[in-house]
């Protein structure tokens, strides 16, 4: 068993989720600031151009981001044909590239749509500037997944947690000092994010001695390759993603108006903090750990790795579901204000789609290996769409419980083809008994806690989630091996602390 390996997974997952968190934490901060400045309305439109520059920014990326994890792996155990070098300058040169003609289309789209397509005049303008965050991130994810792949996540958290805070700063300072206005709000994230671009830059390339890329090593065979396997993922893995993640609200928006819009986009950002803490961190880790363990040591110990992480993952996914599902209902409206309350009765429905949607990067581990992406994209691809078809079905009828609905069962439909796909490749066996194990002590955990201490808000939240915590993790313990043999080590170790002190 890679007993060594799971370790290194559990360090890079805890780099990532410390920087998540504390993102988060930012965002939480900014969260209940920026929902009580501005209108429902108002928030709902920022929701809307912000899922816009998602698909943009995916767009101007063309899944080369993906490649260079793929890559850099291949190149460094020695089985490239390329040098890292010409690998970064390519990646480099071509990711400038996409991002200015990303920038330019949506900038063409923006002012030559027809004007009664915008419900809201100030969309165009606001538009305008926004459009300067593609270029600024599509550059940035290309220092990033460099990091990634060097599995330099003590860099990449210092980076991202500073980024964060500064930008909160500016950002807060310019819409309580300067410009309480969506105006503001985008120029004071223009300026954050470009400032943080040339701070990655100089220490990428002056601190970390990077080489500086080099037109005269940009490889178009090579940039053909990069395309050939990012494209597919932009196309099925990224691009239908964020249809499955963000093409709803489109669809209520359209359907039911801004004000619902506000509710669910409200709800899901919620779920999304968590999400980026709990469930991201693990796929970011994971795939440069298998990628590097495949070119190294082969087929059983990849099988071993992700098997070993699939039950860790379930064991910890489990109760975040049910602990969203019990204090959602206090935790939303002392966030985001009473307004926004009616909307926490999608979080248990939501947030259990991101958990099955996190282990895509596991089940469907064969197909990333073998660089199956036209694969990957046919499968997210068809869920994608049929999220968006369940969405026109359910929405009018069930309001935004029916996104939400809709969110999990293509989720859960993604994965199960992902998983079936990928074992053809790559037999990843799904931990079945450890998903049914935890996700009866969870359930048996949000019964315990749910009616506690009900209407105290925050207080609600701190009581059940303390109270929660050690139901779950003595009732797992007592029916789950895999849950025994992870605590075995803290436990023994804590036993020996006892005793040394008690000698002494």
């Amino acid at each position: 068993m890679p007993e060594s390996a799971v370790k290194r997974l559990l360090v890079h997952t805890s780099h990532y989720s410390l920087s998540s968190f504390l993102t988060m934490v930012a965002g939480l901060v900014s969260f209940p600031l920026l929902t009580r400045i501005f209108s429902v309305g108002d928030y709902g439109i920022m929701n809307l151009i912000g899922s816009t520059l998602t698909v943009a920014v995916a767009l101007g990326k063309v899944g080369v981001q993906h490649s260079i994890v793929r890559y850099q792996s291949e190149i460094s155990a020695g089985k490239g044909r390329y040098t890292l070098r010409e690998l970064a300058s390519t990646t480099m040169f071509g990711m400038i590239g996409t991002a200015l003609t990303a920038m330019a289309i949506l900038m063409v789209l923006v002012h030559f749509v027809p004007a009664r397509w915008f419900a809201d005049s100030r969309l165009r303008l606001l538009f305008s500037v926004a459009t300067l965050l593609i270029f600024v991130q599509v550059v940035e994810s290309n220092f990033l997944n460099f990091l990634r792949a060097e599995q330099a996540t003590t860099t990449l958290l210092k980076y991202q947690v500073a980024k964060r805070y500064l930008g909160l700063g500016l950002i807060l300072t310019t819409v309580f000092f300067i410009s309480q206005s969506l105006g503001g709000f985008y120029t004071a994230s223009v300026v954050n994010e470009s400032l943080a671009l040339i701070a990655l830059a100089l220490l990428v390339y002056v601190k970390r001695g990077w080489p500086l890329p080099r037109l005269s090593e940009f490889r178009r065979p090579l940039y053909r390759e990069l395309l050939g396997f990012g494209i597919p993922m932009m196309i099925g893995y990224e691009m239908a993603g964020l249809i499955l993640a963000v093409g709803d609200r489109y669809v209520i928006e359209g359907l039911i108006g801004e004000t619902p819009l506000g509710l669910y986009s409200a709800a899901y950002n919620l779920c999304q903090y968590v999400q980026s803490v709990f469930i991201a961190s693990v796929a970011q880790a994971i795939m440069p750990l298998y990628m590097q363990m495949w070119d190294a040591k082969g087929v059983e110990e990849t099988q071993a790795f992700i098997a070993r992480s699939m039950r860790t993952y379930v064991l910890l996914a489990a109760p975040l579901i049910a602990g969203l599902a019990a204090v959602g209902p206090e935790l939303l409206p002392s966030l985001a204000s009473d307004k926004y309350a009616t909307g926490a009765g999608i979080l248990p429905w939501v947030i259990s789609g991101m958990v099955i949607e996190g282990a895509n990067a596991m089940v469907g581990a064969g197909l990333f290996i073998h660089r199956k992406t036209r694969v990957i994209m046919s499968i997210v691809l068809s869920c994608a769409i049929a999220n968006i078809g369940l969405n026109f079905i359910l929405v009018p009828r069930i309001g935004i419980m029916g996104s939400a609905i809709a969110t999990l069962v293509s989720y859960a439909a993604s994965a199960l083809l992902l998983g079936a796909a990928g074992r053809r490749l790559l037999v990843v066996k799904l931990p079945w008994m450890t998903i049914l194990r935890a996700g009866v002590s969870a359930f048996v955990m949000f019964l315990a806690v749910r009616n506690i201490l009900p209407a105290r808000r925050l207080l609600t939240v701190c009581v059940r989630s303390i109270a929660g915590a050690p139901v779950y993790a003595a009732l797992v313990y007592l029916i789950d091996p895999d849950a025994r043999e992870a605590a075995r080590k803290p436990i023994e170790r804590l036993r020996r602390l006892v005793r040394g002190e008690r000698a002494a």
